[in-house]
């Protein structure tokens, strides 16, 4: 789409929002609980207390980083439905090339 004094590549808009959207979805199937394990596994529980503590505090801050690229995600998605829409529209009213005249003319 283009206007004065801007282009957007509305493919480009479209690759990135199903981008993000894959990678939260691959985000999802790798969490950090899946990581753990009882005190035994590591020797210690002291070891196995601090891993968990760093685990679940990093998670959270995963689901927040997801949370908001989910967001990003969502709005790029829309602002190209929103683009493609626009395009479409201005399309059907253009029944024949505004330049025609000035080239024929």
């Amino acid at each position: 789409m283009d206007g004065p004094g801007f282009h957007v590549d509305i493919d480009a808009l479209e690759r990135a929002a199903d981008g993000i959207v894959r990678t939260v979805d691959e985000q999802k199937r790798s969490q950090l609980e899946d990581v753990g394990g009882g005190a035994e596994v590591y020797g210690d529980e002291g070891l196995h207390g601090a891993l968990t503590k760093f685990c679940d505090r990093w998670s959270d801050g995963l689901d927040l980083l997801t949370e908001d690229a989910r967001t990003v995600g969502d709005i790029l998605g829309r602002a190209a439905k929103a683009y493609r829409a626009v395009d479409s529209a201005t399309a059907a009213r253009l029944t024949t090339d505004p330049g025609l005249r000035a080239v024929d003319g």
